[in-house]
């Protein structure tokens, strides 16, 4: 018997794997196939495309950039695959399903465990089927792009796609069923985002109806509506395990089940469909699996869009420190005042800072070509419980986009 059986070998999977080699459990690792080792960020999520719009900034084309993806995820799939498989963790590729809580059918070979951890992720959530729809993430397995795209949802993936083709030079129009793109982000900061996006030639349509588009006069129309859990053919229903309306397994903040021994990490719980907060899961899987009682904190977690210029978040937004009556104040700067921002070309950059009573820090977003890095600043001081007076003495480097932050801190100071 093992001691930990992983379904999935995404980030969840993987690092539960990892972190349970620290505590030398006896572990199983379970997928299809050596296909989706490392999972969807890795073959298909945010490894490729984030590739593909750096590639794009440096002006390589889409073919230039296709030949030399494949190599740069393989070559991460295999350091991944060869450390954990000599590090003592069994890897383990077929089709799996419960016989029940403790059981596992791994092709015809019956696998047991004390613990099991289901980390098998999320898959594209089908709209409608038509010649030219594909999911977003097969947009990497073409060779040669079309001209006239069709993006159908302007959330992450909707909004990173549309920035790749228009880098480009795609003809790209994308809509939105709701009245905002990106409807997870306060609407004063990604109205600007919006203007910008369609300054540089993107058409962002939104409250739109797809039935009012004529598919046909497009080359091809790529479908970024959300994403539903990979859950088909486990059998699950045979442990008795609870899932939301949605389909999602559900989870305490211990990432336990209402299975004693059965844990979920990752996608499949619908949370943060993140892979650096699917590992931060996977790490307290573990430590609650070993009895130290651990529990998730989301607080700090900053997410980013990688669209052309990024927009980030971290901490309270404006509309949730309304709904919850907090007392708050917003600092808000552009970049133009700030002489790096010509340096780097950063012109559009844009941040906005809520203070709460104590001056703490409760909240940031930031629009920038760097919002990514900058946004972990805002992280560290919200984990850390800082205030804007923790910058009074911080001076970065000039000329940096970084110093940005604590000269808009000090002067509010």
């Amino acid at each position: 018997m093992y001691d930990l059986a992983i379904i999935g070998s995404g980030a969840a999977g993987i690092a539960s794997a990892r972190h349970a080699l620290k505590y030398g459990l006896k572990t199983i690792l379970f997928d299809r196939n050596r296909a989706d080792f490392g999972g969807t960020c890795l073959n298909r999520g945010c490894i490729p495309t984030k590739f593909f719009l750096n590639s794009s900034k440096l002006g390589k084309t889409w073919q230039e950039s296709f030949s030399k993806k494949n190599d740069i995820i393989e070559k991460i799939k295999k350091d991944s695959f060869n450390y954990l498989e000599k590090a003592g963790v069994k890897i383990c590729f077929a089709d799996i399903s419960f016989i029940d809580e403790h059981t596992l059918m791994a092709g015809k070979e019956k696998i047991e465990a004390k613990n099991i951890i289901i980390a098998s992720g999320s898959k594209p959530k089908a709209l409608l089927r038509h010649p030219k729809c594909i999911f977003a993430e097969e947009l990497f397995s073409i060779s040669n792009l079309d001209d006239n795209f069709l993006i159908v949802g302007a959330g992450y993936i909707g909004i990173e796609f549309s920035s790749l083709l228009n880098r480009l030079k795609k003809k790209v129009t994308l809509i939105e069923k709701q009245e905002n793109i990106l409807p997870v982000f306060d609407s004063a900061i990604v109205g600007r985002l919006k203007i910008i996006l369609e300054k540089y030639g993107i058409k962002i349509e939104t409250s739109a109806d797809l039935k009012n588009y004529d598919l046909e006069s497009y080359d091809r129309v790529i479908l970024a509506v959300g994403r539903t859990p990979d859950t088909g053919g486990l059998d699950i229903e045979k442990t008795g395990l609870f899932f939301d309306k949605g389909g999602w397994i559900k989870t305490d903040n211990k990432m336990q089940t209402n299975i004693e021994n059965i844990y979920a990490c990752g996608d499949v719980t619908g949370g943060r469909l993140l892979a650096y907060v699917a590992e931060a899961e996977a790490q307290v899987c573990i430590e609650n699996i070993m009895g130290r009682k651990e529990s998730m904190n989301y607080r700090g977690i900053a997410d980013c869009v990688f669209s052309i210029p990024q927009i980030a978040r971290v901490g309270i937004q404006e509309t949730e420190a309304k709904e919850k009556n907090l007392k708050y104040k917003i600092l808000r700067t552009n970049f133009l005042k700030f002489s790096s921002s010509y340096v780097y070309d950063d012109q559009d950059g844009f941040m906005q800072v809520l203070v709460g009573e104590k001056d703490t820090i409760m909240g940031a977003s930031i629009i920038s070509n760097y919002a990514a890095e900058l946004i972990n600043i805002f992280s560290y001081a919200i984990c850390n419980n800082l205030d804007i007076n923790s910058f009074r003495k911080c001076f970065f480097i000039h000329p940096t986009i970084s110093e940005i932050i604590p000269a808009h801190l000090r002067a509010a100071a």
